[in-house]
């Protein structure tokens, strides 16, 4: 099995199509499919579903993806940590960060490792934590500073927990329900939600609502983006579940309201989350340990 036959596969995975593959990788459709084909020989498995349309992987052909994926982003790593280290240089590293952790304390982390490691080009992949643990599993980031929602764990993971996140509905200090001394559940269901559109986040109200029989509260936007929710409560009259910590600056300003809802604030471990029992690099030992001394810090 070589390097170049995985990539080959993933191309094709990728492209969905064995022609579409080949302008990617820029080589004939015969040679592609002789690739593949004798990838399958030596792997004694079918890795490709032709379909009219294109092409699927196979459950082994979906598990070996995965491994591709990995392996190619290794090996290019190792590539660039040769040439790197020849040269004297410091090299790159590719950090993941959830969008509550993209302002502060990351900036400061970054810049502490600046002064630690002037030359280290540091990359940083900001996502969801679905999108960032499938970046972290195929190597394409080393390191991720995210939440680490019920029922994640992995085998093949490291969970690091450094810190505890709070999350409250809230509401603009214009809202209705700002007012209130207490806000009955069933009051949230008058007004207009907007939630991250993530399944932790959903599981989390939906069993609120069901603990009293209230039902599945639909929300009226999902949405990845944080300073949108931000903006739609803030201006537009929505209710939202948001970390304590992104609404610091309004909440002293009297222009966020959190909601006394019972059963909140919902509470959530955050920290790093890295691959098990690997070699890790000086640079992001670095990052690991800037981030462990800066949480450290951090109100809990």
């Amino acid at each position: 099995m070589e390097l170049k036959q995985l990539r080959h596969f993933t191309a094709t995975v990728e492209a969905g199509s064995l022609s579409r593959a080949t302008k990617v990788l820029n080589i004939t459709q015969p040679a592609l499919t002789r690739s593949i084909k004798n990838l399958e020989g030596q792997l004694q498995a079918i890795l490709l579903e032709r379909k009219t349309r294109g092409v699927l992987p196979t459950e082994a052909g979906t598990q070996l993806y995965q491994r591709a994926k990995m392996i190619l982003n290794e090996a290019s790593r190792a590539a660039e940590d040769v040439g790197t280290t020849a040269r004297g240089e410091a090299g790159s590293i590719c950090i993941g960060v959830a969008a509550m952790w993209a302002g502060e304390p990351m900036a400061t982390v970054l810049a502490a490792m600046a002064e630690q490691v002037p030359d280290l080009k540091v990359n940083v992949v900001e996502g969801g934590f679905e999108e960032l643990i499938t970046d972290l599993r195929n190597s394409k980031v080393e390191a991720i500073l995210s939440g680490y929602p019920i029922g994640a764990a992995d085998n093949s993971l490291v969970f690091e927990p450094l810190i505890n996140i709070k999350s409250h509905f809230v509401v603009s200090s214009k809202h209705p329900l700002a007012r209130q001394a207490h806000v009955p559940i069933s009051e949230l269901r008058k007004y207009r939600l907007a939630i991250v559109g993530r399944k932790h986040v959903s599981m989390l109200i939906d069993n609120l609502f069901e603990s009293e029989n209230l039902g599945v509260k639909v929300p009226d936007i999902e949405t990845n983006s944080l300073s949108l929710l931000r903006t739609l409560v803030l201006s537009h009259n929505y209710v939202s579940v948001l970390p304590e910590r992104l609404l610091e600056e309004d909440y002293e300003r009297h222009t966020v309201v959190r909601l006394p809802v019972p059963g909140t604030p919902f509470k959530r471990l955050s920290g790093l989350v890295m691959r098990h029992s690997e070699s890790r690099r000086p640079g992001i030992n670095q990052f690991i340990g800037a981030i462990r001394k800066t949480l450290a810090n951090e109100p809990h």
